[in-house]
Order: structure tokens, then C-alpha cells, then sequence
């Protein structure tokens, strides 16, 4: 009977194999970048494809747009990281396995239940955290962006040319989704369609309200200007809020490293003192 040590080791040693396979086609991609190459190396996608062949009807809808919001990191498609979801499942039993040799019963149990719990959801949690980073980077930008094509509109420039400008003459994340749709509309997209992927990769409340009213302006004709002025006010206000809020919830902590740290050290000042004198009379 094959033990539970030689299946972690059969396990973790494939699961080893993915990983290097992985780590390689990450390398081949950022040389292909670092030349300026946009063309992708089909020698080195056989992993993904293979992973995308078995998990393309387990893959959710959920996941494309989890991937979308997180920016597609690493270029996977919803059915590729599903089977990547899949080998860091397989990853969490064999390391819970190789664990649970050590445990009684009742531990190990548990360990082997949670282990490939754990490893399936991780890939979740790393693009949920990536979510959170690229939302606070837009909340922050929102503002400056707003005003760029709120003055180039007010300057008369037509409003594919606004939001061109907008994203050429800025540095932030959402300056770089702006350039991807202008690159996206180039290329024959429809500025619609472009926009709406934008939409998707920043689903902030702000951008999706911004995406409706160019939207709007493309097919009824709607003026853009009080939008986009309530958008920027809008946002500044929400972002003062914000900023306000943190340095209400700093305080406390402040005050608690006051009261630990900060009194009974003079405390102990005063203290010591007082044993000097004693000491002395």
C-alpha cells in the first residue's frame, strides 16, 4: 500500500514540474517585452493551453471578471487559471499530506481537508488584493484625469482626442487604461466596446459613471462638461472623506501608544528619581 509520505512526494514533485514550467514561460514573456516584441511565444503557452483544454467549462464567469478588475496579470484567460487554481489545490494536499504524518488523527484530517481549501482559493485572494491596490490607485488619480478631459473638452478638442490627451499626459493607472483604449479604437475596435473593457479592468463606481456619460454624449449628443465637473468635484470630495476618515481612525492608535509606551516611561523616569534621592538621604 503506497503511503501517505510517498503520494505527497508523487504530488509536490508535479506539482514542482508546474511550477518551473510556469516559471519559465514568465521569463520567455518578459525577455519577449524587454525586446518590444508584442507577439506572444507559442512554444512556451503548451502548459496553459493544455490546463485551458481540461478547465474551460469549469471555468466561471466570476473569474473573467475577477480578472479583468485585477488588470489580467500574467496574461491568463479565465480556463488557464482555473487549472492553475486546480495545481495549487493539488499543491495544499500534498503539503497537508506530508504534514499530516506528523499529527493524530483528528488533525491530520482536518489538515488534508483545509489544505486544498486554502491552496484552490489563494489565486482568489492574491487578484482580490490586486483589485483592492488598483482601486485605491484610481480613487486617487480619478480626479486629475477628470479635469484633463474636462479642459480639453472645454478647449474644443473633439472627445476621442480628449480622452487620447487625458491618458498621453498622464503617469497612473488609469493615464495607462486610457492609452489602451485609444491603442484598442486604432486598431479598429469600436470606441464603445473599448470603453467597456476599460469599464471592466476599473470597476469603480466613478469610471463606470464616466464610461455612461461619454456614452451618452457619443449617441444622444449630451453636453459633457457638467458631467465631468460633478465627477471631479465628486471625486475630490470623496477622497477628502477619505483621507479625513484615516486620520480620524490614526488618532486612537496614537493615543494607545501614548498610554503604553510614552507614560510609563516617565513614569519609570520619575521613579527611578525618587529611588535616587532615597538612596542618597
Amino acid at each position: 500500500m503506497i503511503s501517505l509520505a510517498a503520494l505527497a512526494a508523487a504530488g509536490s514533485g508535479g506539482c514542482a514540474v508546474v511550477a518551473l514550467a510556469e516559471w519559465a514561460q514568465l521569463r520567455v514573456e518578459r525577455r519577449a517585452e524587454a525586446a518590444g516584441s508584442l507577439a506572444p511565444d507559442a512554444s512556451g503557452r503548451w502548459l496553459r493551453s493544455l490546463f485551458g483544454r481540461f478547465t474551460a467549462l469549469a471555468a466561471p464567469r466570476e473569474l473573467a471578471l475577477l480578472i479583468d478588475a485585477a488588470g489580467n496579470p500574467g496574461g491568463y484567460s479565465p480556463s488557464e487559471l482555473m487549472g492553475v487554481k486546480l495545481v495549487s489545490a493539488a499543491l495544499g494536499l500534498s503539503i497537508a499530506l506530508a504534514a499530516a504524518t506528523a499529527l493524530g488523527p483528528g488533525r491530520a484530517a482536518l489538515l488534508v481537508t483545509i489544505g486544498p481549501v486554502a491552496g484552490f482559493l489563494l489565486p482568489d485572494l492574491v487578484l482580490r488584493r490586486r483589485v483592492g491596490q488598483r482601486r485605491r490607485l484610481l480613487e486617487a488619480e480619478l480626479p486629475v484625469v477628470a479635469d484633463r478631459i474636462l479642459l480639453a473638452v472645454r478647449a474644443g478638442l473633439p472627445l476621442g482626442r480628449a480622452l487620447a490627451g487625458a491618458g498621453e499626459h498622464g503617469r497612473g493607472l488609469l493615464a495607462l487604461e486610457l492609452r489602451l483604449a485609444d491603442a484598442r479604437v486604432r486598431l479598429g475596435t469600436s470606441r464603445a466596446e473599448a470603453l467597456a473593457q476599460m469599464e471592466r479592468r476599473c470597476p469603480l463606481p466613478e469610471v463606470v459613471a464616466l464610461v455612461a456619460a461619454i456614452g451618452r454624449a457619443d449617441r444622444y449628443g449630451v453636453a459633457l462638461e457638467p458631467m465631468l465637473a460633478a465627477l471631479a468635484a465628486g471625486a475630490r470630495a470623496d477622497r477628502q472623506r477619505r483621507i479625513t476618515e484615516q486620520a480620524q481612525g490614526a488618532a486612537p492608535k496614537i493615543q494607545l501608544i501614548v498610554a503604553l509606551l510614552l507614560v510609563p516611561a516617565a513614569i519609570c523616569c520619575v521613579a527611578a528619581g525618587m529611588i535616587a534621592g532615597l538612596g542618597g538621604s
